[in-house]
Parts: C-alpha cells; sequence; structure tokens
C-alpha cells in the first residue's frame, strides 16, 4: 500500500469496488486524503462505509480500485482502526490497555510509563488508570480506545462508528474532542459515522456514500451548501423548492433553499398558515403552508402556532442549493 508521495496526500483511493456475491456495495469510489485532515464518510446503512474503512485499514480485500499510502514507513506508523465496539481487553485495566502496544513492540516498563502517562492526562483518564473496562462509562471506553491507537503514533487513525455508543448529549462533545485531538497529535484520520452533525462539525471533507457511489466529496460547507445532487441534498437535510407560482410572488427563479434561508413574521393578514411545529432541542421547526406548498422554516423561539398567519422572508444570506441566484431579500 506504500508508495511515493504525491505531494501533500497521505492516502490515495481510486477506483474501488466491492462486491459481496452479487451485490454491489459500491464501485468506482476515488479520493484523497491530506496528511493531518480529518475526513468523514457519511451515508445510510448499507452504503459500504465500514466495508470502505476495512479495505482501507487491509482487513477486506476491494474487487477493483487501489489503496495507496504515502507516509513511507507503514510498519513503524501503521494504520490502526478503532472498531465500534472498542475491542478492550476486558481482564486489562485502562494502563495496561492503552500500554499494550508498546508492550508488545518490546519497550522496558519504564519508557511505556512515560509514554503513557501523558496520554492517560490528555485523555482525562489519569484517575482511572487501574480500573477495568467494566467499570469504565461509554465515553471513557472510547477514549482509552482511541489512546491505544494513539500511543502508537499511527500514520492513519481510522474511527469505525465513534459515536454509536454515545448517549446523544456526548455525541458533540465526542465530535469536538476527537477534532481537538487529531489536530494536537497530527494524524491524518478518517472517520465512518451516520451521525450528520457530529461529521459536519469536525470535518475537514465529507463524503457522501450512497446507492453504491461517493456522491461528493468536499469540505463540509460546500456539501451541505452546494450538494452535487437532490439525493445528496435531502440525505443532509431539508430542502424547499420554490416553486413557479410562489417564486414569481417572491420575484425570484424556480429554487431550492435549505429552511434556515426562510424567516417568518407574524402577520393576520399573511398568506403563509403555521401547520405543524416541533422543538428540534437548539430550534423550532415549523411547516408553514403557502399556496398549496409546505415549506420548513427554522425560528430560534416558539413564537407561533399552528393555525398562525405569517409572512414568509427570504434571506440572500443564504443562497439557493439549486437554481438562481438572488441579490435582494424577497418576501411575500
Amino acid at each position: 500500500m506504500n508508495a511515493e508521495s504525491p505531494g501533500h496526500d497521505l492516502l490515495r483511493v481510486k477506483g474501488l469496488g466491492k462486491r459481496f456475491g452479487t451485490t454491489t456495495v459500491f464501485h468506482d469510489v476515488s479520493f484523497d486524503v491530506a496528511r493531518g485532515s480529518l475526513v468523514s464518510l457519511v451515508g445510510p446503512s448499507g452504503a459500504g462505509k465500514t466495508t470502505l474503512l476495512h479495505i482501507i485499514a487491509g482487513l477486506q480485500k476491494a474487487d477493483s480500485g487501489t489503496v495507496s499510502r504515502f507516509d513511507g514507513d507503514g510498519d513503524r506508523h501503521p494504520a490502526i482502526l478503532v472498531f465500534q465496539d472498542y475491542v478492550l481487553f476486558p481482564n486489562m485495566t485502562v494502563f495496561q490497555n492503552i500500554a499494550f502496544g508498546l508492550k508488545a513492540r518490546g519497550l522496558s516498563k519504564a519508557a511505556i510509563r512515560d509514554k503513557v502517562a501523558p496520554l492517560l492526562n490528555y485523555f482525562h483518564l489519569e484517575d482511572r488508570a487501574e480500573a477495568y473496562p467494566a467499570q469504565l462509562s461509554g465515553g471513557q471506553k472510547q477514549r482509552v480506545a482511541i489512546a491505544r491507537a494513539m500511543i502508537l503514533e499511527p500514520s492513519l487513525l481510522l474511527l469505525d462508528e465513534p459515536f454509536a455508543n454515545l448517549d446523544r448529549n456526548l455525541k458533540m462533545e465526542t465530535a469536538l474532542f476527537i477534532r481537538s485531538t487529531q489536530r494536537t497529535f497530527g494524524i491524518t484520520t478518517i472517520c465512518v459515522t451516520h451521525d450528520l452533525q457530529e461529521a459536519l462539525a469536525m470535518s475537514d471533507h465529507i463524503g457522501v456514500m450512497l446507492g453504491g457511489k461517493l456522491r461528493q466529496f468536499a469540505p463540509p460547507l460546500e456539501v451541505y451548501r452546494s450538494p452535487v445532487d437532490m439525493e445528496t441534498a435531502r440525505f443532509l437535510g431539508p430542502v424547499n423548492t420554490i416553486t413557479a407560482p410562489l417564486a414569481r410572488l417572491l420575484g425570484l427563479e424556480i429554487c431550492r433553499l435549505r429552511p434556515e434561508a426562510l424567516r417568518m413574521e407574524p402577520d393576520p393578514e399573511g398568506p403563509g398558515i403555521i401547520i405543524a411545529s416541533h422543538f428540534a432541542g437548539h430550534y423550532m421547526s415549523y411547516t408553514v403552508r403557502i399556496l398549496d406548498q409546505d415549506l420548513a422554516v427554522y425560528a430560534l423561539e416558539p413564537w407561533a402556532q399552528p393555525g398562525d398567519r405569517v409572512r414568509i422572508h427570504i434571506s440572500n444570506q443564504y443562497p439557493p442549493i439549486f437554481g438562481g441566484s438572488f441579490t435582494e431579500d424577497s418576501c411575500v
């Protein structure tokens, strides 16, 4: 897998394909991973994300295409996969789990102690050093698994569904911790996840896998605001279609917009009527019907109720994801 380096890339995936029997998992998957970056692969269950990660890790073989690493020293700095269920040794303490790879390399006890101690501190595990995996929370187990991988100074860290076993309130905190850790240690990282919000927050690039293809591979903001097709757009979140009658009222071209491009204001004579609302944690999500068309609108405060009439504003600060652009705010 090692080869001569093409500039700043650490990994190159080219034309990768995989089948199980007569079923094609994915085909013609190609992307480059820059040295020191964090990449997330997202997609629904069955899209082939974990299979792709296992091929990159060398645990499975592709049916076509190549995976090339450009680290120049794959034996000393390997690619290490952190599994979804962490695979900690149940009969070893936190210290022993983290130290396992160093012990296998034949390092002295003093050298192991000197290397493990800073990681225990960094991962906030110093007070759990003598605990066993059964005594740890899900978040602590994950940190032990990542620390065990990081202590071997891998050239490539592979994370399989790192948020799957975490409580919802820990997911974003963990995503930001992974990002901070990745930057601190400068280790190129590829993460497979179902958690879009966390992937968008922590990644340099996002790869969207749908229908057996890598649909798009780009920075998160570009993927979210400029998706390559409607299927990719809808996978990443709600999309409003501004149809011809409404577009004419607004003085716009037919276009498609994210909910954050819209805002409402109360107006008893307004053309829109709220038909549904729900609390989504950090915001309120409303469905507004206008000209027989339903629009998704986000608001920070729960000031409106189903049945209320409203006026809709479209902000030029959020360009359409498909369709014509506009230079001024529009209102109807």
